[in-house]
């Protein structure tokens, strides 16, 4: 069967979601193509493949095929980056994505910062996470509103962990004056912030208002992970005021809800942060909240 068929059947396959058989005919398809470009393309879309099917000693022997027809081709670093991702330690991570930023494929650098901001927040350097962030929004193409504006809530989260909250509320400020670029779902995520960094203010009382906000937008929406965030942040405020019934609440409220539209999943999402709620008061304040939330909830 010719190279051609084969991507042929590969495209097809993955259109059908039958990654397995893509990744067949991407390799086989690599043995006969007619140039060096092809093999690595094909060898390329192959492996990120097998890493989705999370066969990842294959995966990373087609990227050494790849590394092997050209090495150092722009276009292989990245998939290599990927790869690194689902196997590697932070520092190798980090290593592989610096190789994508500064040497891959133009079209693949903005993201390639972006995922070295992500793993610097992972190692706590929340510094070097705005700066990574920053970079990216700079070289982000400006008529891409949405990723811009993702690009900069990254870097105001980045900013308030840093410490720099006049810094972080100069990038929400912008975020909110630039016009809307898609369903608004951002929106709840900047309100979220907003709470946060009033928070870091000792401003608890705006900071529940921005996350109530929050909620309620992501309510709108069905955006699980912002309400999954907001109702955390209301909880936690609720908490810091020693408001231990309504912090409660907040989480039955936030578990039943998520539990409605996810199932058990849903609840499962609530669960960890109950737990640890109820093992910071211990067993016998827990049960003191437990009474009193019963009480409220039989008397409303």
């Amino acid at each position: 069967m010719t190279a051609e068929r084969l991507l042929v059947q590969a495209v097809e396959a993955t259109n059908a979601g039958d990654y397995a058989r893509a990744a067949d005919c991407f390799e086989r398809a690599a043995d006969q193509t007619a140039t060096p470009d092809d093999t690595i393309a094909a060898l390329e879309s192959a492996a990120r493949l097998r890493i989705m099917l999370r066969d990842v000693d294959r995966a990373a022997g087609l990227v050494a095929r790849a590394e092997a027809v050209a090495p150092g081709a722009p276009r292989v670093l990245r998939v290599r980056a990927e790869l690194a991702d689902g196997t590697a330690e932070p520092a190798a991570r980090t290593a592989a994505w610096q190789a994508v930023a500064e040497r891959g494929l133009p079209e693949h650098r903005v993201h390639a910062l972006a995922q070295l901001g992500h793993l610097a927040r992972q190692l706590g350097d929340h510094a070097a996470a705005a700066a990574r962030f920053a970079a990216a929004l700079e070289r982000a193409a400006p008529a891409d509103a949405l990723l811009a504006g993702e690009l900069r809530l990254e870097l105001a989260i980045a900013l308030t962990a840093a410490g720099d909250l006049d810094g972080a509320a100069a990038q929400l400020d912008t975020l909110e004056d630039a016009p809307p670029v898609d369903d608004g779902s951002i929106a709840g995520r900047v309100l979220g912030q907003r709470g946060v960094l009033a928070m870091a203010r000792g401003d608890h009382a705006g900071a529940l208002g921005f996350a109530e906000r929050a909620r309620a937008s992501a309510v709108e929406r069905n955006d699980v992970m912002t309400y999954l965030a907001a109702s955390t942040l209301i909880a936690g405020l609720h908490e810091a005021g020693d408001r231990l019934v309504d912090a409660y609440d907040t989480y039955v409220r936030a578990r039943e809800s998520l539990a409605a539209l996810l199932g058990e999943p849903g609840r499962g999402m609530v669960a960890p942060a109950i737990q640890l709620f109820e093992e910071r008061l211990g067993p016998e304040r827990f049960q003191e909240v437990w009474n009193a939330w019963v009480s409220r909830r039989r008397g409303s």
